[in-house]
């Protein structure tokens, strides 16, 4: 049955939890359980959602509160925000089986911006999720990339809001050990190799960063510049695996990129380089190994050695790579647990699995700590019989509007814990307790300012799996 949503607010309370934090609580009927995107000069929260036979996307107005339903292309797949020309807010577009669309003013039709072909050939109707498919490469207008099987198409934005197309050489990554191949776009990364000032664009393709160069005039090489840094990365064929692939996992490394961002805050990109090591199918530990860029005639160059490196005992589930303290360096934030024997038996005795939150803050010196500079224990709920693993909540989010980040704790489903951060250490001993009532996996919680005023709110999501009292709702926690 098609859920309509009415343009009304439910409710506001304001609710001192503790004597040093004020929320403010705004609860909308919605179930939300797709992807949410924040228009922040457009003070719109777009939040998708999908039943067993129709889908929707809902804009909340972020002056009021009010919800409705928004109009959308009838083979839109993904959607995203970009800056058009005519625009200086960044609008809503829809990633389609033929391009890229926009609506009309009105809502009434959909406006093709781009014509192309793309992986995603034929239509899901019961899902609408969020895509990373809009670039900034340096120009005030957004950019699209758009993977088929064989190219990475992108697509530069004129002053006159036309295209210019850049077919580049890169294939998708492919699977095709399971019954049915998947296809997936590879990851990009914005980086300027050459360092004349213009971005230019990397991939990662048979064990080499490959780059396409922006030129003065903003058009894009087509033919790669395979990158001769002396840093190992493994191929496709050595990361596989598995053991029908025919190799032991004894002794196997598999090193792949992380990111290419500037981590130590001089303004010159770094490598990240994700080493993960198997002692067999289940227990295997990562290595976090950081190259730090060097200015050369030759453009951005790096030592073979890694300058810096964080190790886990552990499989991290999720890496956060920011700023959390206002230094200026780029710190890490891994959620991690162990898969080997013993959490497999806890998890049939008890249904649940420990998590241990680390955070290794570069120093000065740009040098990780051998051992996390703060941890932080959360207990993930397993159900065998549902097949399903709820996370608990854990999220960093500057509620005071200072750039130093809180850690926010979920305990259960009724209570939040809030670690404020201090300057002798990264967070508090103590917390705050909050009684609030929180999603049963926290995966998809969201961190926004969505009021402008500098601090981070919270964007709950309860979906209908949810205890009756707050099924298919959608709570806001306003930092006051």
């Amino acid at each position: 049955m098609k859920f309509t949503l009415p343009s009304v607010l439910l409710f506001i309370f304001s609710c001192a939890c503790t004597a040093a934090t004020e929320l403010k609580k705004i609860t909308l009927p919605h179930p939300p359980n797709g992807d949410i995107l924040l228009l922040a000069e457009r003070k719109q929260l777009l939040v998708s959602g999908y039943s067993q036979f129709s889908r929707w996307l809902t804009k909340v107005d972020l002056t009021d509160f009010s919800a409705t339903l928004s109009p959308l292309p009838d083979n839109a797949q993904f959607f995203a925000s970009a800056v058009l020309a005519g625009d200086k807010a960044p609008q809503l577009v829809f990633l389609t089986l033929d391009g890229v669309s926009r609506l009309a003013a009105d809502g009434s039709h959909a406006i093709q911006l781009v014509a192309s072909d793309s992986l995603y050939r034929v239509l899901d109707p019961n899902r609408l999720r969020s895509a990373d498919f809009v670039l900034n490469l340096g120009s005030p207008l957004s950019d699209f990339l758009i993977a088929d099987f064989q190219h990475a198409h992108l697509y530069r934005q004129q002053a006159d809001g036309s295209f210019r197309h850049y077919p580049l050489p890169i294939p998708a990554l492919v699977q095709s050990w399971r019954d049915s191949p998947d296809y997936t776009p590879r990851q990009h990364y914005i980086v300027d190799v050459n360092q004349d000032q213009l971005p230019d664009l990397a991939f990662v393709w048979q064990g080499k960063i490959q780059a396409f160069l922006q030129q003065q005039d903003g058009s894009f090489n087509t033919k790669a510049l395979v990158m001769d840094w002396p840093v190992t990365l493994s191929t496709e064929q050595e990361a596989d695996q598995r053991n029908d692939a025919g190799r032991s996992y004894t002794g196997q490394n598999i090193d792949t990129l992380r990111d290419l961002t500037d981590i130590d805050g001089d303004g010159v990109a770094d490598l990240v380089i994700n080493r993960e090591q198997l002692a067999d199918a289940l227990e295997r530990n990562n290595s976090f190994r950081i190259h730090f860029g060097s200015v050369t005639e030759q453009g951005l160059a790096f030592n073979a050695a890694p300058d810096t490196t964080i190790t886990t005992d552990t499989s991290p589930i999720a890496v956060v790579i920011d700023d959390f303290n206002a230094d200026g360096r780029k710190d890490f934030y891994i959620p991690s647990t162990h898969f080997g024997v013993g959490t497999i038996i806890r998890v049939l005795l008890r249904g649940s699995a420990n998590l241990d939150i680390d955070f290794y803050l570069l120093s000065e010196q740009r040098q990780y700590p051998d051992k996390a500079d703060f941890r932080q224990q959360a207990t993930i709920d397993v159900s065998i019989g549902n097949l399903r693993y709820d996370m608990p909540l854990f999220l960093l989010a500057d509620t005071q509007g200072n750039g130093h980040k809180s850690l926010l704790v979920g305990e259960g489903t009724d209570e939040l814990r809030l670690y404020r951060h201090e300057h002798k250490r990264l967070f508090s001993r103590k917390s705050e307790r909050i009684k609030l009532a929180l999603p049963r996996d926290a995966r998809k919680v969201k961190v926004f300012d969505l009021t402008g005023n500098g601090k981070e709110d919270l964007v709950l999501p309860f979906d209908s799996q949810e205890d009756e009292s707050r099924r298919n709702q959608l709570h806001i926690l306003l930092s006051q």
